[in-house]
């Protein structure tokens, strides 16, 4: 089988990745495990031979692509499209983007694919309320509001943290969080109030500053639809606008700003 995960939201698919290596390895042994990074000039030549070979002591196999697309796409869909029916081989790919016009089969039964895009709102809420349980750590309602505030769309950087956070004790509130200087939160308030100004012309430099930062575009989005409470009815369109398909986060952005 082929087995496609993409989407934006890196920690997600790679705790996915995980779990289904994880999963084939209670089953079956290493050997029939390859890691295979396709950036690399001979990783191709070698996952070919992987594939095409029979291992000795092991029936299944579990090839796991990396930088997929970097390979020239009609070579690779050559060499795995024809085990997206077999029961014994498995071909994991996991990326950032969707794959172009001569991939499109990653997207069509019987591939198995799965999305994962940047959280917003009460799901990234709660997938922080996970995270902490499984770090054996529960935040109250502020503290949860608070960090998902900060963290929203980095689903990475919200992990981390939690995992950080785990030596406080089993309950943190957010009087605990206030002892600390996130990195992430003193950098983005004042530019957050910078794009709720009157002034158009701060608006727009205080988005343009949030955007060369680099970070998604989800988490500037619901930093603002957390704190800029005179234009709730117009971020909650937009982000069913967003959730429907019709518009993408930066495009709504720029509309709230205007």
């Amino acid at each position: 089988m082929i087995i496609f995960l993409y989407g934006p939201d890196d920690y997600r698919r790679a705790q996915k990745r995980k779990e289904l290596t994880a999963e084939f390895l209670k089953k079956r042994s290493l050997q029939g495990t390859g890691v295979f990074d396709l950036a690399d000039g001979d990783a191709f030549d070698n996952l070919e031979e992987f594939l095409a070979n029979q291992q000795l002591f092991e029936s299944a196999k579990f090839a796991v692509l990396e930088n997929a697309f970097e390979a020239g796409p009609a070579r690779l869909a050559k060499t795995i499209q024809p085990f997206a029916d077999s029961k014994t081989t498995t071909v994991l790919l996991s990326e950032r983007e969707k794959p172009i016009k001569a991939l499109a089969f990653l997207l069509k039964k019987p591939v198995l694919f799965q999305e994962f895009k940047n959280l917003t709102g009460e799901f990234f809420e709660r997938f922080a309320a996970l995270e902490a349980k499984k770090n054996d750590i529960a935040f109250d309602p502020a503290a949860l509001r608070y960090l998902a505030a900060v963290f929203a769309g980095d689903s990475w950087g919200l992990a981390t943290e939690i995992q950080k956070l785990a030596g406080l004790g089993s309950e943190i509130t957010k009087h605990d969080l206030d002892k600390f200087d996130f990195e992430i939160a003193p950098a983005y308030w004042p530019l957050v109030m910078g794009v709720r100004s009157s002034d158009m012309r701060s608006r727009f430099s205080s988005l343009e500053t949030l955007f060369a930062q680099g970070d998604p575009p989800p988490k500037i989005f619901n930093i603002l639809a957390s704190q800029w409470r005179d234009k709730t009815r117009e971020l909650a369109e937009y982000d069913f606008a967003i959730k429907s398909g019709k518009l993408e986060y930066d495009d709504a952005l720029l509309a709230l700003i205007l």
